[in-house]
């Protein structure tokens, strides 16, 4: 009997040379097997991360606006050569030559607040009361950036609502137990630390290699959604390696990005020279070996080449799926700046993950996570010009999306969330701001019980030993948080449909705090 002749590992090299092939893909191959064991989901959701890399100065995104708070803001924030501090609801843009009549300042650059105008006030239906206060004492006031119109209308639509105070906790924590932590209280490690508190913003974990929440959420539902072909298309990043969307079947698909929208990441094996092959010898003879009939016996090679033809494969169908999902173009982004009209690279990311949302049906899924980034909030210096364009391309991207996801029909099945390192220092360096902790945040789509604050805002300003003022929210010029960022994840995959009794496996300090479901979602 005549066995039929396998492709060989030579062969399948030779087919895909001058093809090119989704590099990221042969990775996902490990994700094909049993997933966990998840309800089989009928409806669509997707999640979408938008991380604000750097550590986005938060006191800047959401500032409270009663009187007590505003004088502790101004005070800590209008000081030096160049203030951060916004100007106050109501305050009308400034023109360039003109004087603030708050500021008492003659505006000379686009990059003053005063250029903008007030922040933009909003008003949660829930009253938001300074800790410690009666029940029947003054509600407080907020406003948000005054670049970021279009997220004060979604926050008055009920489409948009902001978390408060939000940061890595180990467990609940006060201001005592940081500043004199006894026996037994746990503080979060490596504060402060960028590449630390990514991580564990997006895993809950220190160090690299850990599993994400949103890939874990993915787990659950990737091998019910449509077989092992779907886990391919579970979890997807527009930035490279990245925690969020890892987990341990799902693998984080990588998108590429460009100016018509996305498509699988590809490289052309053997046939691009660049920075790494630059050598055309080198490639010829590398081009030899894989090749060569002395490879043809090798199971790891052979493995390798099934790899390549799968990942080849899968490419080819996520291409062709997103080719044949259409979403609309952003709209034109000023920069507020300058005036010129520029891209926006977070809005670019957005249409790719709508094309990929339109495009499940194709791909298999009912459930997807993705991860989207901008930066860099790393604005120790020149924050009025960096943080203002960084806010204003966020307002615009995330506004164009939710149009979109709602013209296509998937406006409460979709829900972006935005996660950073830490924020910033409450009180200015000179021009900018240094690393902190507890920040705010803003979750958008129709699902979310907008139009409101959820946590306890907390109170503002730095200790003051003259006046007597100990701000228990604040150890020096830090918020330390009183919401963690594990009840945020716990409340969006809740929402995802991830199990209650499932909760606690992909976030394992969520029975430390006492409300694992913020209710910034509404019911399933």
């Amino acid at each position: 009997m005549t066995r039929p002749r396998t492709p060989s590992r030579r062969d399948a090299l030779k087919g895909l040379i001058g093809f090119g092939t989704a590099a990221p893909l042969v990775l996902n191959l490990s994700a094909v097997g049993a997933a966990a064991a998840a309800e089989n989901p009928t409806d669509y959701k997707a999640i979408v991360c938008l991380f604000l890399v750097g550590g986005n100065d938060a006191n800047n995104l959401l500032v409270a606006t009663d009187d007590a708070s505003w004088q502790r803001y101004w005070s800590a924030r209008f000081r030096g050569a160049t203030p951060i501090a916004l100007m106050p609801p109501g305050t009308a843009p400034t023109p360039i030559g003109s004087v603030n009549a708050v500021s008492k300042r003659t505006v000379s650059a686009t990059n003053f607040p005063e250029y903008w105008g007030g922040v933009l006030p909003i008003t949660p239906k829930t009253p938001q009361r300074a800790a410690g206060a009666a029940p029947g004492a003054p509600a407080r006031t907020f406003g948000l950036h005054p670049l970021m119109p279009n997220m004060q209308k979604a926050f008055n639509a009920g489409r948009l609502a902001a978390l408060a105070n939000v940061g890595t906790l180990v467990a609940p924590l006060t201001k005592a137990q940081y500043q004199k932590p006894t026996a037994g209280v746990q503080i979060p490690p490596r504060l402060f630390s960028h590449n630390d508190q990514q991580q564990t913003w997006q895993t809950g974990q220190v160090g690299y290699g850990a599993l994400g929440y949103g890939g874990q959420m993915g787990d659950l539902f990737a091998a019910s959604s449509s077989g092992a072909a779907s886990i391919n298309f579970t979890a997807f990043t527009t930035a490279g390696l990245t925690g969020f969307p890892v987990g341990a079947q799902v693998k984080a698909y990588r998108i590429s990005v460009g100016p018509t929208g996305g498509s699988a990441v590809r490289v052309d094996l053997l046939q691009k020279t660049g920075s790494y092959n630059n050598s055309p010898t080198f490639l010829s003879a590398l081009s030899a070996t894989l090749l060569g009939n002395d490879a043809e016996g090798s199971v790891l090679g052979q493995a390798y080449a099934d790899a390549m033809v799968t990942s080849n494969n899968t490419a080819a169908a996520f291409s062709t799926a997103l080719a044949s999902s259409p979403v609309s173009a952003p709209p034109a982004f000023t920069n507020p700046l300058t005036g010129a009209t520029q891209t926006n690279s977070l809005a670019d990311q957005l249409r790719a993950v709508a094309q990929t949302i339109v495009a499940h049906g194709t791909l298999g899924p009912k459930r997807q996570v993705f991860f989207v980034q901008i930066g860099s909030f790393d604005t120790h210096d020149g924050q009025n010009d960096r943080q203002s364009l960084l806010l204003a391309q966020v307002d615009h991207a995330l506004a164009y999306f939710d149009a979109e996801m709602t013209a296509k029909g998937y406006g409460e099945a979709v829900t972006t969330f935005t996660a950073s390192d830490f924020s910033r220092t409450f009180t200015t360096n000179g021009d900018g701001t240094d690393h902190a902790w507890g920040a705010h945040h803003l979750i958008l789509g129709g699902a979310v019980k907008g139009g409101d604050i959820y946590g306890q805002f907390p109170t503002v300003g730095v200790d003051d030993a003259a006046t007597g003022f100990n701000n228990p929210d604040m150890s020096g010029t830090a918020l330390i948080p009183t919401t963690s960022v594990d009840q945020y994840m716990a409340t969006l995959a809740k929402w995802f449909g991830v199990p209650s009794d499932n909760l606690a496996k992909i976030i394992p300090r969520l029975p430390a705090f006492a409300t694992p479901d913020l209710g910034f979602m509404k019911s399933v």
